[in-house]
C-alpha cells in the first residue's frame, strides 16, 4: 500500500510491550506521523497500553486496549513492530496474522535479520506470504541491524577496495536491563555459563547473521561462518570472584582459508572502555571508533522507528537492513 493510500499518519501496532515494547510504544507516540493503532501482549491483555508503558497523555489514558493475541492487536494497522521472540519460528504465525491483514512487519527478531542463513525453508516461506499480500518484512535492531552489519557495509563504500572487516563491540552489560544482563550469564559459575551455551539459553543471538549481511553487502559468498563464546571472569564491581562476568563472542566468515569478515563482541559487567570500532583493511583502510559505544536499547528503539517509512516504501517481500534507504 503506498504512503498516499495509507493517509497523513501511519497506524502502528507494537506486538509486545516487554522492555524494549514498552519504550517503542513510548516513542511512537512522541513521533509525529505515527499514531498507536493496537498493541498485543497476553501477560497485560485488558489494560490501557498508555498506562503499562507508562505515556503520559491528557486525556489520561492512551484509549489502546492491550489485546491478548497478535492478531487482535494487527487489525487497522499500517504496520506491526513486533518486539517479540528471536527465532524465525516464533515470529512467523505473527508474519502470517499481518499477512491476512495487510500490515508491514518489522520485528527485533535476531534471526530475522538474515533468515536465509539458518533457516532458508522458513525465510522462503515468508518471503512468499509476504509477497502474496503485498506486505514487506524486516528484522532489524541495533545489533543486528546497525553497528556490526549495516555500518561496516555503509563505511565500505567509501573504499576503492575492501580486502577485510572488523568490528569490535564492547558493551557494559551493568548499564544494561536485566534481561541483558542473564542472557550474558552475569552472575553464573563458569560451569554454569558453559552449559547455558550447550543449551542455546546463552549467547548473543544474531553474530553470524551480522556476518552473512556483511558478506551479502560486499558480495562476498562464504565457505564457512564459525563463532565461539567464551566468560569473561576477572575483578568486575558486582560479581563475586570467580564468577562469570559476561561473555565474549566471536564470529567469523572465511573463504579459502582466509578470514574476510571478524565479529569480535564483549557484553559484560563493568566492561572498561565500551565502544564500537570498524576496521576496513582496504584501499583507502578506514579505522572508525564511536567512543562510549552505540548504546543498545535506545539506539533498538531508533532502528525500528527509522526503518518504517523505508519499509512502507519498499517493494513486497523479506528483506534486510541493506534493501532499505538509510534515515528515517
Amino acid at each position: 500500500m503506498s504512503a498516499t493510500e495509507r493517509g497523513p499518519l501511519v497506524r502502528v501496532a507494537v506486538i509486545g510491550l516487554g522492555a524494549i515494547g514498552r519504550e517503542v510504544l513510548k516513542a511512537v507516540c512522541a513521533r509525529p506521523g505515527l499514531v498507536v493503532s493496537g498493541t498485543a501482549d497476553p501477560a497485560f491483555a485488558g489494560r490501557d497500553a498508555g498506562e503499562v508503558a507508562g505515556v503520559a497523555v491528557a486525556a489520561g489514558s492512551l484509549g489502546v486496549v492491550v489485546a491478548a493475541t497478535a492478531a487482535e492487536g494487527l487489525a487497522g494497522a499500517d504496520v506491526a513492530l513486533v518486539l517479540t521472540g528471536s527465532g524465525v519460528a516464533e515470529i512467523l504465525p505473527i508474519v502470517e496474522a499481518a499477512a491476512a491483514h495487510g500490515v508491514d512487519v518489522i520485528s527485533t527478531c535476531e534471526d530475522l535479520a538474515y533468515a536465509d542463513l539458518s533457516t532458508a525453508d522458513l525465510a522462503r516461506r515468508i518471503d512468499a506470504t509476504a509477497r502474496a499480500a503485498g506486505i514487506s518484512v524486516l528484522g532489524t535492531g541495533v545489533n543486528p541491524g546497525f553497528v556490526m552489519d549495516r555500518l561496516p557495509v555503509t563505511l565500505a563504500a567509501a573504499c576503492v577496495r575492501v580486502d577485510r572487516v572488523q568490528v569490535f563491540r564492547v558493551v557494559d552489560a551493568a548499564k544494561r536491563r536485566a534481561p541483558l544482563r542473564a542472557k550474558v550469564g552475569a552472575g553464573l559459575t563458569v560451569e554454569e555459563f558453559q552449559a547455558g551455551v550447550a543449551a542455546r539459553r546463552l549467547g548473543h543471538r544474531g553474530l553470524r547473521e551480522s556476518v552473512a549481511l556483511i558478506g551479502l553487502g560486499l558480495g562476498w559468498a562464504f565457505d564457512e561462518i564459525r563463532s565461539t563464546i567464551d566468560p569473561v571472569v576477572g575483578d568486575r564491581a558486582g560479581i563475586a570472584a570467580g564468577r562469570v562476568a559476561g561473555l565474549h563472542q566471536i564470529a567469523v566468515g572465511v573463504r579459502a582459508g582466509q578470514e574476510l569478515v571478524k565479529l569480535d563482541l564483549e557484553m559484560s559487567v563493568a566492561a572498561p572502555d565500551p565502544h564500537d570500532r570498524v576496521l576496513i583493511d582496504g584501499d583507502p583502510p578506514l579505522d572508525v571508533l564511536v567512543r562510549g559505544g552505540t548504546q543498545g536499547d535506545r539506539g533498538t528503539v531508533g532502528a525500528v522507528l527509522s526503518a518504517i517509512p523505508a519499509l512502507i516504501a519498499a517493494s513486497p517481500g523479506l528483506k534486510t537492513v541493506l534493501d532499505l534507504t538509510l534515515g528515517g
